[in-house]
């Protein structure tokens, strides 16, 4: 929020221009009406649920106005309705309205006032105003509730109004000056009969704003009408204060200072059927209101309004047991369904004579407070677009709350029909949200009544979209989702879902112009979706780079860093893929673990099997009807356990995800490699076939069938047909061209697979996943410098892109290029998520290192050996390369190498080798005292003796007889093979072997 609030005032109803004399003129005749009992209601609200609705000092402009009433009007307590923040949600209200209007009677006297957030939405080219109650969304969907229409209020007080109520309405938002343009399209003779009661305030015109004061911590209308009523509006200065002059007082102080203040103009506007009449008189001992004096003040009426049933009211031995009990059930969120919930102990007291009408309507208020508010932010947390959203059980339970609301409030409430249609919303998302595609027919049903009673509602609109697009039926999805979006122009959710909507049918040009045109390329919300569009097309560098867009402005956003460590998985970034996984974990782990997979979080945490099924029954507690839960607990029993009971219980598990959803493919392919597993190969092929009937045009139904045909089955022709398919569905599915192109490579058919990805790439140039594939397809043959130009034009495109690193760095070492190669095997190890790829990488350069020592120079063997020894320091990895150097004359450097990798997380045989290399080399090194430690130590370890070190080692200390008998102990063939050669270096061999 800015730090000039805006206090937005909307139309309530049509209103009248003063109709007799000039403005300040005096009366020519004062009449006074009888006056019956004064009450009010007064609602400010700074705390609102929504974050960026919140205002600084709408609370104590209520909390002010309050006290004006009672302490200068002389109104009772208990004739005020004083709805302060969390209290003053929208059937909080609503009902209250509803309460003055039964209490009502002619003579009456009912102040309205409300300070807070208005907002006007245009709609089909009219214009609807609502007030925004403490649970309002900031989506401007208002009809989903959280608001009260000013056409409801207006019509609430035209019924006041004709029981003769003398109704005065105060409002302080920022869009009050709609009221006025409203009103004067009313013709005059209306305006008389339906506002001959009636006062309206408002704290500014049209097109302004309305201002607040941190040094007052006021806004400056409400500070400026209180003093005014108070007597400084007594220009006169004759004991009475009529309509005109309270118009000019508030026009010249709160014009005047705001235009002094901050440069703007804010015109407050009173509008009453006779502006000369007497609004208050003054009495002779009524004082203008000091603020400094009353601040305390203001700060314990806002206290005392949220603290609920006063203590004072618990005095009473009987009444006092009653609300402890019922204030136990809402602490400890027992509302209803048992006898000793807070609704039940409500409706035993409804009978009750003991119990005071306050107490009860308090007890009501409460419930009401209660049950709309949890409701409603659930509501709005689904309006906001959340991607994670709770289970479908709290959604059923939130609907329930509603029940219990409409019970409450009676049939003839005015919110009925959005209260109802908002209950009906909840109990079909709950069908949504678990994706039973069994209930989907019910959910529609459900809308559809609710679209009924409110046709203006987009997210309703909205939700049926999501229905149809759950089903495939992709136009009808299209047609609600752009219904939800022509009725609030300004929700991005629609937009959000309709390129979703072309996306699920491989329209990806299609999902980014429509995202470009409708939102923009700015927002978390077109960054997140944009960049997973890319990062579906394998477009991963623009990808991240909106994803990093999402992430500038939303550090903490879980989403985005859940689609990061997505990305860098999908480029061979392992490692930063786990990083970001447990960033986004950190951030929300429910919501983490809810996108990732529960399968992925066990095994990434490599959590034992009787939690992990712990965990996974968990989840089909919460999410009884959730394909994916069943599925997912399916594939674990079929990864984990070979016992037949087992396997059945897996095989049940992947029926009943399958008819909670037909398109949940994975748990077909899952049932099938499960009858594989079982012995059943015609029932694995007939599940698959089902799924290809019931997911004709989906592209992972005919990849899955595909690599089970490959892998199982050995049917490599029917593979590749279903590899085709699939890329036929989806030309941009990374993980079709990977799966056929393997396969071709492996059969020798290398020009299909180089035909193939040129085709792709001509198509999406962008993508480095393509030109990767053309690399390892010519480095299958061998043709390094072909293969390294493709690996280099997918790092290129992608600097980022490590995947293909490793294979880089060996086609460079296979064509004498290490030290190019270097970098790239470095990068490979170091973005591995474990150590199999550095394993991998060691190996392969010390099987090079070998041949070379063979037909290559020294100076190529030791690079090898070095940069494996570079990409992994420990162990065997230095036991060799210490080894080569020792054996190539550099004992010095074997030293460096060798000394640093003994360790205790080695085996014993690997340090007493590490041991040998030791003290040969300090051998060489006519290093005594270190020979001898290294040997000794190497003793302790190793009980089996080596003779011919032993020998040497001997024959070093000048110990000639004892070097000669363990020579003697030495196979004697070993001295004339070359064998020696790869024991010992030329300095040991002709000094302590030959000599």
């Amino acid at each position: 929020m800015k730090h000039i609030i805006l206090y937005l005032l909307l139309v309530i109803s049509a209103l009248s221009y003063a109709q007799d004399g000039s403005r300040g003129s005096k009366p020519n005749t004062i009449t006074k009406t009888s006056e019956g009992t004064k009450r009010a209601i007064v609602i400010g609200v700074s705390n609102y649920n929504a974050d960026d609705l919140k205002l600084k000092f709408a609370d104590n402009d209520a909390a002010l106005f309050k006290n004006y009433l009672t302490d200068i009007e002389g109104l009772e307590n208990n004739n005020i309705c004083l709805l302060i923040n969390k209290d003053a949600v929208a059937l909080n209200i609503v009902q209250e309205l509803k309460k003055q209007f039964n209490l009502a009677k002619d003579g009456d006297v009912l102040y309205i006032y409300f300070a807070g957030h208005g907002d006007v939405v245009e709609d089909f080219g009219e214009k609807e105003g609502f007030l925004l109650a403490a649970d309002a969304n900031t989506n401007q969907e208002y009809y989903s509730g959280g608001v009260v229409p000013l056409a409801l209020l207006n019509k609430a007080i035209d019924n006041l109004t004709l029981k003769g109520v003398n109704v005065v309405l105060i409002l302080d938002a920022c869009r009050s000056g709609f009221v006025f343009e409203k009103g004067t399209k009313k013709n005059m003779g209306t305006l008389q009969a339906m506002f001959e009661n009636s006062t309206k305030i408002l704290s500014c015109g049209a097109d302004e704003l309305s201002y607040e004061s941190a040094d007052l911590k006021h806004g400056y209308f409400t500070y400026y009408l209180v003093k005014g009523l108070s007597g400084l509006a007594d220009d006169d200065a004759d004991k009475n204060i009529i309509y005109r002059e309270l118009d000019d007082y508030l026009y010249d102080n709160v014009n005047t200072t705001v235009v002094k203040k901050h440069n703007k103009r804010q015109t407050p506007i009173l509008r009453t059927k006779n502006d000369r009449a007497i609004m208050k008189v003054i009495s002779n001992d009524a004082t203008i209101i000091n603020f400094e004096d009353i601040a305390s003040t203001i700060e314990n009426t806002k206290q005392l309004a949220a603290r609920g049933i006063t203590k004072t009211d618990l005095k009473n031995k009987s009444n006092g047991e009653t609300i402890s009990r019922f204030n136990a059930a809402i602490q400890r969120n027992s509302y209803y369904g048992k006898s000793s919930s807070a609704y039940e102990i409500y409706k035993s007291v409804l009978n009750d004579n003991t119990i005071s009408e306050g107490i009860k309507s308090k007890m009501q208020s409460i419930l009401l407070k209660t049950l709309s508010n949890e409701a409603q932010s659930l509501i709005n947390l689904y309006i906001e677009g959340s991607t994670y959203l709770p289970p479908s059980k709290e959604f059923v339970r939130q609907s329930k709350h509603l029940d219990i609301c409409l019970e409450l409030m009676g049939e003839d409430i005015f919110l009925y029909n959005r209260v109802k249609a908002s209950q009906m919303l909840l109990e079909a998302y709950a069908i949504i949200r678990s994706n039973n595609h069994v209930r989907f027919e019910a959910a529609k049903r459900k809308l559809n009544s609710a679209i009924q009673l409110e046709p203006r509602a987009a997210y309703i609109h909205n939700a049926l979209g999501l229905v149809y697009n759950n089903q495939r039926k992709y136009d009808s999805a299209f047609y609600h989702f752009k219904k939800a979006k022509s009725l609030i122009q300004t929700w991005q959710s629609p937009d959000v879902n309709i390129s979703d909507n072309f996306v699920d049918q491989y329209k990806f040009d299609e999902a980014t112009a429509y995202l470009d045109n409708s939102l923009g390329k700015n927002g978390n919300e077109a960054n997140l979706k944009l960049g997973e569009i890319n990062m579906l097309q394998g477009n991963y560098q623009l990808a991240e780079s909106y994803f990093q867009k999402a992430l500038k402005t939303d550090p903490n956003n879980v989403l985005a860093q859940q689609k990061m460590s997505e990305l860098q998985r999908l480029k061979g970034n392992a490692k930063a893929a786990i990083e970001w996984y447990q960033k986004a974990l950190k951030t929300d782990s429910s919501d983490a673990i809810t996108s990732m997979g529960l399968l992925n979080y066990i095994k990434l945490n490599n959590i034992e099997n009787e939690q992990a099924e712990k965990l996974l029954l968990n989840a089909l507690d919460n999410n009884p009807e959730s394909s994916t839960a069943y599925s997912e607990y399916a594939d674990f029993i079929r990864l984990k356990y070979k016992r037949l009971t087992r396997l059945r219980i897996a095989d049940s598990l992947y029926d009943k995800a399958i008819k909670l959803n037909p398109y949940n493919i994975e748990a077909y392919s899952g049932k099938a490699w499960l009858k594989s597993q079982m012995r059943k190969p015609l029932e694995a092929q007939n599940t698959l076939e089902a799924c290809l009937a019931a997911n004709p045009n989906d592209a992972n139904a005919f990849l899955l069938f595909g690599q089970y045909l490959e892998l199982k089955s050995n049917n490599t022709v029917e593979a590749v047909a279903m590899y085709k398919k699939a890329i036929e569905t989806n030309d941009k599915s990374i993980n079709a061209y990977t799966s056929i192109v393997r396969l071709y490579n492996e059969q020798g058919e290398v020009q299909k697979s180089i035909d193939l990805l040129q085709t792709a790439i001509k198509n999406n140039s962008k993508a480095p996943d393509f030109w990767y594939l053309l690399g390892q397809t010519y480095f299958k043959t061998k043709n390094y410098n072909r293969a390294i130009d493709a690996f280099e034009k997918a790092v290129t495109i992608d600097k980022s892109f490590v995947k293909g690193n490793k294979s880089l760095g060996f086609s460079q070492v296979e064509i004498n290029q290490t030290e190019k190669a270097a970098s790239n095997l470095i990068s490979a190890s170091q973005n591995a998520a474990n150590s199999n790829t550095t394993k991998e990488i060691v190996e392969f350069l010390h099987t090079v290192a070998k041949d070379k020592s063979k037909f290559g120079t020294p100076e190529e063997v030791t690079k090898l050996y070095k940069l494996a020894y570079d990409i992994d320091s420990k162990g065997n990895t230095a036991l060799i390369y210490a080894n080569h150097l020792y054996l190539n004359n550099n004992p010095e450097e074997a030293l460096k190498v060798a000394l640093p990798s003994i360790s205790k997380a080695n085996s014993k045989s690997l340090n007493a080798d590490i041991l040998r290399v030791l003290t040969k080399a300090s051998i060489d090194l006519n290093n005594k005292e270190n020979a001898n430690y290294y040997y000794n130590y190497l003793t302790k370890i190793d009980k089996t003796t080596d003779y011919l070190l032993a020998s040497v080692y001997l024959k070093f200390n000048g110990k000639f007889s004892e070097s000669e008998a363990m020579r003697r102990k030495v196979n004697q063939n070993l001295f004339r093979s070359n064998k020696l050669k790869e024991l010992y270096s030329s300095n040991t061999i002709e000094t302590y072997i030959l000599n």
